[in-house]
């Protein structure tokens, strides 16, 4: 059901206990598209709002307004709006749910996320590390296995570095060791795009 946008302070994150199986993408094709048995893309679309809450004395400006809405991953004009999330400083500080997340469960999904300028803020970084994990959970709580998170390559070391923020850190791989398994609360495995970054990142 669509809502009404609801302004309200979130509290940052929570740590849930939860285990999510590890995954093993493999490297983009030429068209970008990760070689991978998954069936949606989740696509997290990063606005930022120089001018909301723009008066004397505020102190929620700048705003990142984070868009989120899924589809079909070979039919991307068949878009479902999810939420909206409103970020200050990386913290969520408003949030409009439009409808629940009812992609088939047991479907595995990919996170895509894509900056409407040419280039990504820390603010902008810090905020996409949190919609991360948010979107994750949802994945999880939904049964549906993410198998890779995509982020622009000029923004991955700042999002790899704002999940570390966040209590993560890179697992370590054994040189031609491709199906490492890890035992964590959550994997998060964050690919490029164009191709030619990867990581796996445990909580």
């Amino acid at each position: 059901m669509r809502g009404k946008a609801n302004f309200l302070k979130i509290a940052s994150v929570p740590v849930i206990a939860c285990l999510l199986l590890s995954f093993n993408p493999q490297l983009a094709s030429a068209d970008d598209e990760i070689v991978m048995p998954y069936d949606w893309v989740i696509q997290v679309d990063t606005v930022r709002l120089k001018r909301q809450f723009e008066y004397s004395g505020s102190t929620l400006n700048p705003i990142e307004k984070l868009e989120v809405s899924w589809h079909p991953v070979d039919k991307k004009d068949d878009i479902t709006k999810y939420e909206s999330i409103w970020f200050h400083d990386g913290k969520a500080v408003g949030m409009e749910k439009l409808r629940k997340l009812d992609i088939e469960k047991g479907e595995g999904v990919a996170i895509e996320v894509k900056h409407k300028e040419s280039y990504a803020t820390e603010a902008e970084k810090k905020a996409v590390a949190n919609a991360i994990i948010r979107l994750t959970l949802d994945a999880y709580l939904n049964k549906n296995t993410v198998a890779a998170v995509k982020v622009p390559k000029d923004s991955f070391g700042g999002i790899s570095n704002k999940l570390q923020e966040y209590g993560f850190h890179i697992a370590e791989e054994k040189a031609g060791d491709s199906q490492v398994q890890y035992t964590s609360d959550m994997t998060v495995t964050l690919v490029s795009v164009p191709e030619g970054e990867k990581q796996t990142l445990i909580r």
